[in-house]
């Protein structure tokens, strides 16, 4: 498209020729001569002067170098948008329609333009909402309600009774709505608790790969609207994840615990049971909170302590090595000093 036509979908201040043809998007380094690209670090700014790219995204306190520009409030947005224009995504454009090998239980409900792919079972009771697409290979349990403009991709299992609400995206082997980690012991054996609750995922929920969101005991585990979940994330029975929440690959939620919203969690960090995490929390890598924290907190360590706490910590840690030495000195003084005057006091 050209130039002009993508500033003005922008709402942005067109500088240059408007009317080249973007063919494309890409990084500034990687940009050819018909792409798009954008500045919205100020560490790049430098690569302007050597960027093939047709055509720049920029901030409002940023030069084009003289090529062609659209100057608005927030680049980054701005390229996201662009994105959105030139990435059509090709896994909606499924034609609509059941294939022959699908197989589909008893009063099951479809809204308008659903695919339902190769080798798909739907189980008896099942609502599924306009345009969703069901990739190949996908199990959904008895009394699932899935709503409008979803993306469910191959290798999901869906368990019964799952409330999934609209433009939800499941990616490849996710697994929800199986059986919380419930077990009683009694007489040194563990006797299964019975997992007969359910799982609700309301709109605009992203699921990464391999992720595993289990079924509550008796209620619900809630995930709220907007939140996204990278690769290989456990959501355990009773957990509410609150909206617009940002969870990295590995994260562990343990049972009944809350997220207040807009929690991020970083890769491979996690938070113990029955407790509450408060809303615009951070919890760095590797960090695992094991008791409730207020609002807002930064967190990071084993077990998570306030991030400037922890950072101070390694800051002294990595100090031993040179303290050591000293220390030993120090022992070794005290231990002569001690002897003399063990031996003045024997003299006296």
């Amino acid at each position: 498209m050209k130039l002009k036509e993508i500033c003005e979908h922008l709402d942005g201040e067109l500088s240059g020729d408007g009317d080249i043809e973007i063919t494309g998007v890409s990084g500034i380094k990687e940009a050819l001569p018909t792409q798009i690209t954008f500045i919205a670090n100020p560490k790049y700014i430098a690569a302007l002067a050597t960027t093939k790219a047709g055509a720049i995204i920029i901030g409002p306190s940023v030069s084009g170098n003289g090529k062609p520009t659209i100057r608005v409030k927030d680049p980054y947005w701005a390229f996201l948008q662009v994105l959105q224009m030139f990435a059509a995504d090709k896994n909606r454009q499924a034609l609509p329609g059941i294939d022959e090998t699908a197989i589909l239980g008893e009063n099951v409900t479809l809204g308008e333009r659903v695919s339902i792919q190769a080798f798909t079972y739907i189980a008896d009771n099942v609502e599924i909402g306009d345009d969703t697409v069901i990739q190949p290979y996908v199990y959904i349990g008895e009394g699932t309600k899935i709503g409008a403009d979803g993306l469910i991709y191959p290798h999901v299992s869906i368990r019964e009774d799952i409330t999934i609400g609209d433009r939800v995206i499941v990616h490849c082997g996710a697994v929800i709505g199986s059986d919380g980690f419930g077990f009683a012991p009694v007489n040194k054996q563990h006797h299964k608790i019975p997992q007969i609750g359910t799982v609700v995922i309301e709109d605009d929920v992203e699921i990464g790969a391999n992720t595993t969101i289990d079924r509550a005991t008796l209620f619900e585990t809630r995930i709220k609207r907007g939140t996204k979940f990278d690769n290989l994330v456990q959501i355990a029975h009773n957990v509410v994840i609150g909206e617009d929440c940002c969870l990295a690959a590995q994260v562990g939620i343990a049972g009944s615990t809350t997220l207040g919203d807009r929690v991020n969690i970083a890769g491979h960090g996690g938070a113990a049971g029955h407790l509450t995490l408060g809303e615009d929390s951070v919890v760095y890598a590797k960090s695992a909170v094991t008791k409730d924290m207020p609002a807002g907190s930064h967190l990071s360590g084993f077990p998570a302590r306030p991030h400037k706490q922890e950072l101070r910590i390694h800051a002294a840690t990595r100090k031993l090595p040179e303290l050591l030495p000293e220390f030993t000195k120090l022992q070794k003084r005290v231990a002569e000093l001690e002897e003399k005057l063990q031996a003045l006091e024997e003299a006296s």
